[in-house]
């Protein structure tokens, strides 16, 4: 079987080489340097609250990046920050706004919830630069989800990073 680029060109098929720029695709990633920021960023919000987090980032793909633990924290909460992180940035959305989008929609509800690896808990948000999502970020063991959602805020405002996100990578409802 023949590889390669199928073109139409007067009613004919042929099959061409993919060229060396076909290849690759070019992506955005979040760098390891900015990981490590947005950590501490949502660390030291943590730490004003007395809080035993702990904190996640990966990557557009779901890749963990960077990760801190406090000292203690619950077991669990490794897993949740996570999956919390991964489940942003692979929706493209806040964990939270998933569930909210789809109450009502049980059988979405059912499909989503059935995922690998995926979590409607808040603390779970896409880290978009530049209209483009570069990863996701989870944090797991403040007092509640919406303090989880809280701490991400904060160093997402601390950072100059969009904290009005909409659903699936759409513009954010007002």
């Amino acid at each position: 079987m023949a590889r390669g680029v199928t073109t139409r060109k007067n009613k004919k098929t042929a099959t061409r080489a993919v060229t060396a720029r076909e290849r690759t695709v070019p992506k955005k990633t979040i760098s390891i340097a900015f990981a490590e920021e947005l950590i501490q960023a949502t660390w030291t919000e943590s730490a004003k609250l007395g809080r035993n987090t702990v904190i996640a980032v990966c990557d557009e793909s779901g890749v963990l990046k960077a990760f801190r633990r406090a000292d203690d924290s619950h077991v669990r909460s490794v897993g949740l920050a996570i999956t919390k992180a991964r489940s942003a940035a692979g929706f493209q959305s806040p964990t939270h706004s998933v569930y909210n989008l789809l109450k009502g929609d049980e059988q979405g509800l059912m499909g989503v919830a059935a995922l690998e690896d995926y979590t409607f808990l808040g603390g779970g948000y896409p880290i978009i630069v530049n209209k483009t999502v570069i990863g996701g970020i989870g944090v797991s063991g403040a007092q509640s989800s919406q303090e989880d959602i809280d701490l991400i805020v904060a160093a997402f405002k601390k950072l100059g990073l969009q904290t009005k996100i909409g659903t699936f990578g759409g513009p954010p409802k007002d």
